[in-house]
């Protein structure tokens, strides 16, 4: 029974740190070797990929639609057989980028002050919803492998797998490059300066560049329950405890408050037989406990069959989890739910773990501080691939899928035009029919409900941004005449 035992803890167990006493920041990242295609060695015989996947509409589906997409979740979940982590990352939205995507270009004519209005008001929908934030999901496979080559087989197996599983979700699966993978690092240790990250892994070969020192900050320094670095004050918390029923929602809204955090699920799968002889040597323990408590009461004269409620309760709960392995097709694992806070100042860090614990208390959920142990914790939570904390717990597949990664689908295509903010996400809506199979479209509402703004809107857009005809049809001849005079007017200006 020992070894067994020991089997079934060695799971979970927290792997060591590359460095237990560091003594420089770039021995802070446990990474040990990295490569062009993104599979980096973190742990010798150990192995990790990272993959991007985009969000689905699941908040805004009826009941019935979001239980058939909660059990194709938990179908998706149990095709993984190696150890996982999936990441939500609330970034820094690259303003810029935006700009150059979603904004009206200047092409220095009468209608520049126009373009600058518009701009305007789409630069302060951004900010007016998440506050400059941006949101990206990515999903961490780590496995044991004797080296790189069969690394790289066994993740091309386990891709081909996860894009299938995903697919069916309607999410998109996109593996990230060596280079792209640490621009997420260089994001999370620079928060702020995202625009310095300048390198590429191919020509660091050749220069003998330490990428350590191109993604890593110049300082940091560890308190007992927070960090601090040269440009931020920061806190790794864990959930300590978790109610019997728990919200699908809690999830999202613990990951979508406006502030730059990183949310990572750890997932150990428990393999099937060792999860039965679990389950198995617990029910017998509960049967041993229920005969010693009957033959106490009898030997003081107390006949009664009953039982007490702790030890039925237990009894009833391992029934359960068993006939939901056995003919639920449910799995086993281990889970264990970190978050990196970051903030400008430690009052600001509190108030917003106070806004966190305010969530988790409002769920029935119990979150605590990594206490001495935020250097681990940080690395656990990042999409590196390790895990150096034991905060886990056990957990059925509905269980973890409960907490449910995706919240909604965003709309941002690139040369499209400004429709409004996503009432679910806050972030804007930008939409280029061009790319649609059908581009045609129709604008209906009740009476006042905007529906000629809405058109007016988009004429303008189009007019403003392309070298599009626009041609307004009005049978009723009334009152957008005047308005359709002027979109005659900036017609015969734009092209004269």
């Amino acid at each position: 029974m020992s070894i067994f035992g020991d089997k079934f803890s060695e799971l979970k167990k927290a792997s060591e740190p590359l460095y237990k006493s560091p003594k420089s920041v770039q021995q802070t990242i446990e990474i040990m070797k990295i490569s062009e295609s993104g599979i980096f060695e973190v742990v010798g015989g150990k192995y990790s990929k990272t993959y991007r996947f985009s969000d689905v509409n699941y908040a805004t589906r009826s009941e019935d639609e979001q239980e058939s997409f909660f059990q194709k979740y938990c179908k998706a979940l149990n095709s993984f057989d190696c150890t996982f982590k999936i990441t939500v990352n609330n970034k820094n939205k690259d303003m810029e980028l935006l700009r150059e995507h979603v904004m009206l270009s200047y092409k220095h004519d009468d209608f520049d002050p126009m373009r600058k209005s518009y701009n305007k008001i789409i630069e302060e929908k951004i900010l007016e919803g998440r506050q400059g934030i941006d949101q990206e999901r990515y999903i961490t496979i780590t496995i044991e492998r004797k080296n790189f080559e069969e690394a790289k087989a066994a993740f091309a197996t386990i891709e081909a797998n996860m894009n299938k599983s995903f697919a069916e979700l309607g999410s998109r699966v996109e593996a990230l490059t060596g280079n792209e993978r640490l621009k997420v690092l260089h994001d999370y240790y620079r928060l702020g300066r995202e625009e310095e990250f300048d390198f590429d892994i191919a020509e660091g070969k050749i220069t003998g560049t330490d990428f350590r020192n191109e993604i890593c900050n110049c300082r940091v320094k560890y308190f007992q329950d927070y960090f601090e670095d040269e440009g931020k004050v920061g806190r790794v918390l864990f959930i300590k405890k978790y109610p019997t029923y728990l919200s699908d929602r809690f999830f999202t809204e613990l990951t979508f408050m406006p502030i730059h955090s990183i949310t990572s699920v750890d997932v150990v799968p428990v393999p099937k037989d060792l999860t039965m002889k679990m389950l198995q040597k617990k029910y017998l323990g509960i049967e041993s406990d229920i005969i010693r408590q009957q033959r106490t009461r009898n030997r003081n004269n107390d006949f009664s069959s009953d039982i007490s409620y702790h030890t039925r309760r237990q009894k009833q709960d391992i029934e359960d989890i068993m006939t939901n392995v056995r003919e639920n097709d449910e799995s086993l694992y281990f889970v264990g739910v970190n978050m990196i806070v970051m903030a400008d100042n430690k009052e600001e860090l509190d108030s917003i773990c106070e806004s966190i614990d305010s969530i988790a208390r409002g769920a029935g959920c119990v979150i605590d501080t990594c206490q001495y142990k935020q250097r681990e914790a940080i690395n656990t939570a990042l999409p590196i691939g390790v895990r150096q904390i034991e905060t886990m717990r056990t957990m059925l597949t509905q269980s973890l899928a409960v907490l449910m990664p995706f919240n909604v689908q965003e709309m941002c295509d690139i040369g499209g035009i400004y429709y409004g903010v996503n009432q679910i996400s806050k972030n804007i809506i930008v939409g280029n029919r061009k790319k649609l199979l059908n581009g045609n479209g129709f604008i209906f509402g009740v009476s006042g409900a905007g529906k000629s703004f809405q058109a007016k809107m988009e004429m303008g857009s189009v007019l403003l941004s392309t070298d599009d005809n626009v041609i307004a049809v009005d049978p009723m001849n009334g009152a957008k005449r005047s308005y359709l005079k002027r979109v005659g007017a900036i017609l015969i200006k734009l092209y004269a």
